[in-house]
């Protein structure tokens, strides 16, 4: 489509509703009240749609959640009181007081999410699908299944997959990790288990000796109330240039200590982008946060560092509108000189050298002699705390 064929629609148009376009929407009705009512959100689902992840939300993400004045109690979720790391059954345990982290569903949080944005006032319009988006001269175009609309700045907030990030980085560099899931019913005692009522959670790294980058989960989790637990695992591919491991195998050997054969489960699968300092964050006019961007390589997490993306980017929005500015040559310092950053850089320095080792010999006298003082650092310097 040609310029002129279609009205200037917004000032932003953010793709994706979940926690990092609905944060920086948030942000936004914040640092920018004007600019943000000239703001639409387009998802492609209808809230509360399923959503894929393990759901577990850290206290850095709650920071992010009582700085937009939104408070996580009001979302159904499960407390875990110890996170224990363990590779063949030793390792650390890291204990904090309330809790260390929370588990929620993700279709109950973005949908809460969703309505304290349109509460605030944002435009949320969704059963959108973008099919593609165009870079203009003085607009970006957005065609959705609905039509095409144009917007002086897009954030791109959809996904490991995103249509944005391919309109500004035609031939990604393969930065994706993999996971698969199953939710187990609460109530079963395997070997892998956790305490739903002490709050136990388990990470376990034994599947390292087995080519996979990365850990195996049980967490405590609930659905419509209902105790669960979800189990998974995480293959990080922060060694790309490494042989695949087998992911579902490694997930067949996790559901093998239930007792219970894989195919009694559903299992669901999933990418994840993860933050490389050198990755193309952003362009002339577009800005990409969250999955769309990368997140962490280490242990997955996602939601806490969606939510710090959506400072980042607000604020890179309303300096932009402000000085008539829509390069973003600043936004890549920004992220990586902002919380978010710092602590993304951290892990993915620790992933590239924990998970290039995979003799089960080496990884166990590591495990085994050093885990209180990995535990320890990694407490102090690699999570955090909202602090």
């Amino acid at each position: 489509m040609h310029k002129g064929e279609c009205r200037l629609d917004h000032d932003v148009i953010i793709v994706g509703a979940g926690p990092a376009g609905l944060s920086t929407g948030l942000f936004l009705a914040q640092l920018a009240p004007a600019l943000a009512s000239r703001t639409l959100i387009l998802e492609r689902a209808c809230h509360p749609r399923p959503k894929l992840c393990a759901g577990g939300i850290m206290p850095g993400g709650e920071a992010w959640l009582k700085k937009l004045g939104l408070d996580l109690s009001e979302v159904p979720a499960v407390e875990a009181h110890e996170a224990h790391f363990l590779f063949e059954g030793r390792g650390f345990v890291v204990r904090r007081e309330p809790f260390v982290f929370r588990i929620v569903r993700r279709e109950e949080f973005d949908a809460w999410l969703a309505n304290a944005a349109r509460a605030r006032g944002l435009m949320l319009q969704e059963d959108t699908r973008v099919r593609r988006v165009r870079r203009l001269e003085e607009a970006v175009e957005v065609e959705t299944e609905r039509g095409t609309y144009r917007a002086r700045a897009v954030v791109g907030a959809d996904g490991a997959t995103s249509v944005v990030r391919r309109a500004i980085a035609r031939q990604p560099v393969p930065r994706v990790s993999r996971l698969l899931e199953i939710l187990v019913p609460d109530g079963l005692q395997p070997a892998l288990s956790v305490d739903q009522a002490a709050g136990r959670a388990l990470l376990d790294f034994s599947c390292m000796a087995g080519g996979v980058q990365g850990y195996a989960w049980d967490f405590p989790t609930q659905v419509q109330r209902r105790p669960m637990r979800t189990q998974g695992i995480f293959d990080s591919r922060v060694q790309p240039q490494a042989p695949r491991a087998a992911l579902k195998t490694a997930l067949q050997e996790v559901v093998a200590r239930l007792g219970t054969a894989l195919d009694q489960y559903k299992v669901e699968g999933h990418p994840l982008r993860w933050l490389h300092p050198r990755d193309i964050l952003a362009a002339p006019r577009v800005l990409l946060v969250g999955d769309a961007a990368g997140v962490d390589p280490l242990l997955g997490e996602g939601i806490s560092f969606a939510l710090g993306y959506g400072e980042v980017a607000a604020s890179a929005l309303r300096d932009a509108f402000a000085c008539g500015d829509f390069s973003f040559q600043d936004y890549r310092a920004r992220v990586l000189d902002h919380r978010i950053g710092r602590f993304l850089r951290s892990r993915a320095t620790v992933a590239w050298l924990i998970y290039r080792i995979h003799s089960p010999r080496l990884l166990r006298f590591l495990w085994w002699n050093f885990g209180p003082l990995v535990g320890w650092l990694a407490k102090h310097f690699l999570v955090d705390w909202g602090e």
